[in-house]
């Protein structure tokens, strides 16, 4: 006979965690494209810069490195959350001044092997990205 649980015990037992991160997202992807607004409001494609860059996620934890044609540009690593959507990064370490302490957000969207995010501020998008997962 099985032991019965107090119903508070079994209502947490049913809750979700706080957040689940999207299982698509594990692995790694190369940058395709995408463009970013400065400071002063301009804005950067990242093909115009010849970006090229990688990314890896798996269990919670990311790393991306960034290059302009051959030449090291940015690179980082931390935390993330992925769920309904909404694509969190937490930089732990970076190579470069952070905004909001390290912490951006994201609108995201997978269709079959491409991720494609957009980061906004104050109503205008300040950033788009798009990766290719990689297959082994």
């Amino acid at each position: 006979m099985l032991p019965k649980l107090p119903a508070a015990l079994i209502t947490l037992l049913a809750i979700p965690p706080a957040f689940a991160n999207d299982k698509t997202l594990e692995g790694a992807w190369e940058l395709q494209g995408g463009e970013y607004v400065t400071e002063d409001g301009q804005t950067k494609d990242y093909a115009e810069m010849k970006f090229n860059g990688q990314k890896v996620l798996a269990d919670g934890r990311f790393s991306f490195t960034m290059q302009t044609g051959d030449k090291f540009w940015a690179g980082g690593a931390g935390r993330y959350e992925a769920e309904g959507g909404q694509y969190t990064e937490r930089l732990a370490q970076r190579s470069f001044a952070a905004e909001n302490g390290g912490t951006y957000s994201f609108r995201y969207r997978v269709e079959g092997d491409v991720w494609r995010l957009e980061r906004w501020k104050d109503g205008k998008r300040v950033e788009f990205e798009e990766w290719k997962k990689v297959r082994p």
